[in-house]
């Protein structure tokens, strides 16, 4: 039995580590202000959003129609580093994180810039950035949903919400990773010195951002579990549950060949050992 036991943690052990990270961080801390996409939570792991950007002054998600029914704008957002958007007389989003633009193309709005973007929580306590614009008035919202089969990252606006814009990303990139699953992109070893750095200097335990109002929207502690996740559990359980009745019976079908099952009857004498008695005497 001690076998069976050993076969089974084995099996269980290899489900746990391959199912992927379930938690949230409630704390998430940007490693760098010169690289405002990137955190560090309780557990030491980070989230990277790093290989979405664009370098190159443009945006790597541009002009996408928002959800919400408005047919006249549209939004751009770019991770990390600022971005230009304008019309042929050089006004609009210059250096900007996100942009809203009308139809036309005549109006170009900075909705949100790099410089002061932080990490919290919104949407059902999904980890989120927020972004604000240069004069203070307005606020860009990024939802991070974390899904581990997007490698580029969709990106979805949902729209103006009154008091804020909301955008919406899904990214395995939105997961939170191990520092040695980062260390592969180029400058990784000069961002984290500089997170020791600041460390260094910093005694106090740094504070999670205070995020404004999501209006309408309702914010719980935990996430609802997605339907992939509900699958993948069931499917497990079962899968457990068939390799735990198919050793139970291999162990019973094994104990009972072991068994004589005739042990408990006596030998009966045959009729020619009884006619051999009678000679005898």
């Amino acid at each position: 039995m001690d076998q069976v036991r050993l076969f089974l943690l084995t099996v269980l052990g290899i489900v746990d580590v391959a199912s992927p990270l379930k938690y949230i961080p409630q704390h998430c801390n940007i490693v760098s202000a010169t690289v405002p996409c990137v955190c560090k939570d309780e557990h030491g792991n980070f989230v990277d959003l790093r290989p979405l950007a664009n370098k190159n002054l443009t945006a790597r998600f541009q002009d996408h129609s928002p959800a919400d029914g408005d047919n006249n704008h549209t939004y751009s957002w770019n991770p990390c580093y600022g971005f230009i958007e304008k019309s042929t007389n050089d006004t609009g989003c210059l250096n900007v994180a996100s942009c809203r633009v009308n139809s036309k193309r005549t109006e170009f709005l900075d909705i949100g810039i790099q410089n002061g973007a932080s990490f919290g929580h919104f949407d059902n306590g999904n980890l989120s950035l927020t972004y604000t614009s240069k004069d203070g008035k307005r606020t860009t919202i990024v939802s991070l949903y974390c899904d581990q089969f997007r490698e580029d990252g969709y990106l979805r606006a949902v729209g103006n919400m009154g008091t804020f814009y909301w955008l919406q990303l899904r990214s395995k990139y939105s997961c939170p990773r191990n520092e040695s699953s980062i260390r592969h992109f180029p400058g990784t070893d000069l961002l984290l010195g500089s997170l020791s750095l600041e460390s260094e200097n910093h005694t106090e335990v740094p504070q999670p951002p205070t995020m404004p109002s999501p209006g309408v929207v309702t914010m719980t502690s935990k996430p609802e579990p997605s339907l992939h996740e509900i699958t993948f559990l069931l499917t497990g359980i079962l899968s457990v549950s068939f390799l735990i009745l198919l050793v139970l019976v291999g162990t019973l079908f094994r104990e009972c060949i072991k068994k004589n099952p005739y042990a408990q009857y006596s030998i009966v004498p045959n009729d020619d050992i009884l006619e051999n008695k009678m000679e005898i005497y």
